[in-house]
Parts: C-alpha cells; structure tokens; sequence
C-alpha cells in the first residue's frame, strides 16, 4: 500500500475545488440502461501549479446521487477540502458514494503530477496491466438477450442477470446463454430478487448450466439464511457501505464481495476493503456501473488484487475522446495525460 510519509510530504496546499454535472448519452446494452437518463460528477483540484481530476457515475435511479444532494454533501466539506488533500483523510469527511470517490480519484491523479511518479509507484500496487472483463447481460427481453450475446463473442467470461420473473424465466435465460455462448465462463446476479425456497430449487440448475460464481440472491433481510447453506460454488455480496468493518457482517453469510469504487468511497477505500478480504479469505470481484474511461483508469488501479473483474459499458462525455479503450474482452490501462 502507498506511504503515509511520502503522502504527507505531497499535502498541505490550498487547493480549489470545483465540481460539475455533466449529462452523457446511455450506454450500450439495449433497454435496461437507454430508459435511464445518465451523467458524470467531474471534480477538479487544482493547487500549486497542478491539476488533479476525477470522476464518478451518478446513477440516475438513486436519490442519493442527485446533484442537489451532492450539492449539500460539498457545501459541508468544502471549507476542510480546501485545505486538505491526503485520500486518506476523506472518510473523516464524506460519506461512501461519487462525490466522495470522484475526489479520491482526483486527489491520486493530482499527486502523482505534483511527484513526477505514477499513481500505482504512490499507491504501492503492481504496474497495471491489460484485463479480461465480464461482460453483463441485462434483464432484457428475450429477443434482445439473443442480440446481446451475438455481441459477446470478444468476452471469455459472462455475468447474467437474473430475477426479475418466474424460475422457469430464469431457466430460459440461462438455456439462451449456453446455447449462444457453451464455452463462456458464467456468473449470475439475482439482484436480491429470490426468496430462500427459490435459491434452493435454483442452486442445481444453475450448477448444471455451469455458474461459477452467484451474487446477491436474497434480499438482506433474508440473507441470514446462507450462513447454514451449502452451496456448488461461491456466493457474492455488495457491501452496503465503505467500511472493512461490513466484513465482519458478511464473512459468515457469503464467499466473497463485489466492491465498486463509487459505492465504497474511491480507489483508496477499496483498496483498503481488499486489503481485509484477502486476510478473510474472501472472493474479490471488483465491478463498477457504466462510466467513463477516467473511473475506469483507477478501477484498474486495484484490479491486481481482484479475483474477477467486471467493467461494464463506457460513459462517453459529448466532444470528448475516451481511453483506456477495449480490444475485445480486454481492457488497456491508461496514459498519463488521461489520468494518475
């Protein structure tokens, strides 16, 4: 992990930040993202001669994610931010969620222009390197599932959306996967969607269709009940907030955490949760919702302490080139002039 040292001796500038809302078009992946309306947080920070930037989806179904409630989280904070610009001192100020991830982002990328290093030699991680993604398959009518798996063939490895109808619509779901893709390595998402008699009944189906890995199948409330199943192979859960603590909750009920980085609070929280999940022995797939080639460059930053990784479709900001760019189902690590 970075050096509080070396970190402390790159801090205590003014800086001056600024925030904005950008509006960007829907992903691609048929209807499940197009109804949505989507936009970007961008946080600059600028200070002494150099300029830090970072960014993070706000999903649009979620009110916390609102820029009136980000609004008021900045206005809170914007007095100490001013004066503070060490990651590891954003807990003690913001809550888990984009803004708090977007900042984190620019903080790392305004540091290592201000050392002259890259942001993995400050975060003392491995160089990063090409990674295979999953592909996610969205809860699509069946006619546009058929369309998307046509698209996949440049993804070794799938994550299915589940959940949304009866057992017998989550079979033909999974027939329509294997038919189109026998060779895919599989992973399926409930989406909390089951009860615990319908995890029963699906647990052998969905092994016989050669699942690997299934994430979130009961509703929390629920979950308890995984702590005395077994189970063909493991078992995911989000965190529901940025915190190594929520380890202790979810180690007795499931094999692994899917962790985002704008849902923990940014590349330095996750890292941290990483760090907890190794020493628990916990599975480590590490996701993120459509974004943008700047979230994207410092996901990749921790993809070398995930088992799997699941980057899913590319935000574009309008007039505004992206990379790191795809070939196929592998994703390139970014330039210096993109970010860190």
């Amino acid at each position: 992990m970075f050096d509080p040292v070396l970190l402390r001796s790159l801090t205590g500038t003014p800086l001056r930040v600024r925030c904005a809302v950008l509006p960007v078009p829907a992903p691609g992946g048929g209807a499940a993202h197009a109804r949505h309306e989507w936009s970007v947080l961008r946080v600059t920070l600028r200070g002494a001669g150099s300029t830090g930037r970072g960014e993070a989806t706000l999903l649009p179904y979620l009110e916390a994610h609102r820029p009136e409630a980000l609004g008021a989280q900045l206005a809170s904070a914007e007095g100490r931010l001013a004066h503070v610009i060490s990651p590891v001192q954003l807990p003690d100020l913001l809550p888990p969620g984009p803004l708090r991830s977007a900042l984190d982002t620019a903080l790392w990328d305004l540091l290592a222009k201000r050392s002259g290093q890259r942001a993995w030699e400050l975060l003392g991680v491995p160089r990063p390197r090409p990674v295979p993604a999953i592909r996610t398959l969205p809860l699509l009518g069946h006619a546009s599932l058929e369309e998307e798996l046509h698209h996949s063939d440049g993804f070794a490895s799938l994550k299915l959306k589940l959940g949304a109808g009866a057992v017998e619509d989550d079979l033909a779901r999974l027939d329509a996967v294997r038919r189109h893709r026998p060779d895919a390595w599989l992973m399926a998402d409930a989406g909390g969607g089951w009860d615990v008699d319908r995890l029963r009944t699906m647990l052998p189906k969905l092994a016989d269709h050669g699942v690997r890995v299934l994430e979130q199948p009961l509703p929390e409330a629920q979950a308890g009940a995984l702590a005395a199943l077994r189970r063909p192979f493991p078992i995911i859960a989000d965190p529901h907030r940025g915190e190594a603590a929520d380890l202790g909750r979810l180690v007795s009920r499931y094999d692994g955490i899917n962790l985002k980085l704008d849902a923990v609070g940014g590349l330095t929280t996750a890292l941290g949760m990483m760090e907890q999940a190794e020493q628990r022995g916990l599975l480590v797939l590490l996701g993120s919702p459509p974004a943008t080639a700047r979230s994207w460059a410092a996901t990749l930053h921790a993809a070398a302490r995930a088992h799997l990784v699941n980057l899913p479709q590319e935000l574009c900001v309008p007039g505004e080139s992206g990379e790191p760019r795809r070939t196929g189902g592998t994703l390139a690590p970014p330039s210096a002039d993109l970010w860190g």
